[in-house]
């Protein structure tokens, strides 16, 4: 049995026997809201359209997808059009409106998810472990942190169920596990290989390509480089304080593109979006625990989480400014992964 299937953290021995839970759980229903965590990546938008295909295909049942915030990186744009994938802001609908409600690469809780505190979500599938989250009350749940990807637990549900994903769906969980674990290369065991064998051959190489290489706009190269200027080297940390931003998704990229400065071992990115301050960690320390490292360091401030070597967080202003914020996390941090609160090296 792979380390992802059955692992310590979910109370199911097979994917089997989670998928028969997952169909109890929503027996009599007809329709399901799958909700995705805040400004939805490749991953958590892969998760829905699989699951949706699921219960749709084996239980007739109608599904609709949702996210909080904003879906802004050119990738995830190209994904969502290329492949006719219909999500709808959350606030735009009337969720009580639903028979159940799931939850996909997100837990309740945790800070990045827009479901309202008193709706309780009938269903939850993730792979993150160090988040601050609410389980409570919530009749399916299968939490797998040893995966690499969520994506990666529809594709062993779909098998599990005897059902072969169509070409959009098998593409769309196919591009969730190559960006949650970089082509494999991050945080992937062999469940993640597996699936991603499994989908190559089903999915439509000539979307993927598009979707990888999608053009931006000019405003993406001049956010990098003011990124770039506002870079700073504390030894083997790297800081990014990247001001405001266009959209929340530019600290996680960001933080990506830094991890490959030879000299790195931890990367902070942070900048702000919608009056809150968006934080995104890297690190190629494999016993880093960055989840940890973040959870720790906005404690008291806001929620984060994450897994051993990527994780981001969320802090509100409640009234601050954002370089008070910004000030106050660069400190936490440099704190934290044993760096004097110095002046540090510009990048650039």
């Amino acid at each position: 049995m792979d380390a992802c299937e059955g692992g310590p953290d979910s109370e199911f021995a097979s994917s089997e026997e989670a998928v028969s839970a997952l169909f109890e759980a929503v027996r009599g229903a007809s329709t399901c809201l799958i909700v995705t965590h805040d400004d939805p990546d490749p991953d958590a938008i892969g998760s829905a359209v699989a699951l949706a295909y699921l219960l749709e295909q084996r239980l007739g049942l109608k599904a609709t997808l949702a996210h909080g915030g904003i879906i802004g990186r050119a990738e995830n744009k190209a994904m969502v059009r290329l492949l006719a994938i219909e999500t709808h802001p959350l606030h735009e609908l009337e969720l009580r409106g639903y028979d159940a409600v799931a939850l996909v690469d997100a837990q309740p809780g945790a800070g990045n998810v827009a479901l309202p505190e008193e709706i309780t979500p009938t269903i939850l599938i993730d792979h993150h472990s160090d988040v601050q989250s609410d389980l409570a009350g919530v009749p399916f749940v299968d939490v797998r942190s040893r995966c690499g990807a969520t994506s990666t637990i529809l594709t062993s549900y779909l098998k599990a169920a005897g059902l072969t994903p169509d070409r959009r769906t098998a593409t769309a969980l196919f591009y969730g596990i190559k960006s949650d674990t970089m082509g494999l290369a991050r945080g992937a065991v062999e469940a993640d290989v597996d699936a991603y064998l499994y989908l190559l051959p089903r999915a439509d190489t000539q979307i993927l390509a598009q979707i990888e290489y999608a053009q931006v706009p000019l405003a993406y190269f001049r956010a990098f480089e003011r990124a770039l200027e506002s870079t700073f080297i504390y030894d083997d940390v790297v800081v990014c304080g990247l001001g405001s931003m266009d959209w929340p998704d530019l600290a996680a990229e960001m933080a990506d593109f830094l991890l490959r400065w030879e000299g790195a071992r931890w990367i902070v990115c942070m900048g702000l979006f919608d009056d809150e301050i968006v934080v995104s960690v890297r690190t190629n320390d494999i016993k880093g625990n960055a989840g940890l490292v973040v959870r720790e360091v906005v404690g008291g401030l806001g929620t984060g989480g994450g897994h051993s070597v990527m994780a981001g967080g969320r802090v509100p202003l409640d009234g601050r400014s954002a370089g008070d914020v910004i000030g106050e996390l660069r400190r936490r941090f440099l704190r934290r992964l044993g760096q004097d609160d110095r002046e540090g090296e510009k990048l650039i």
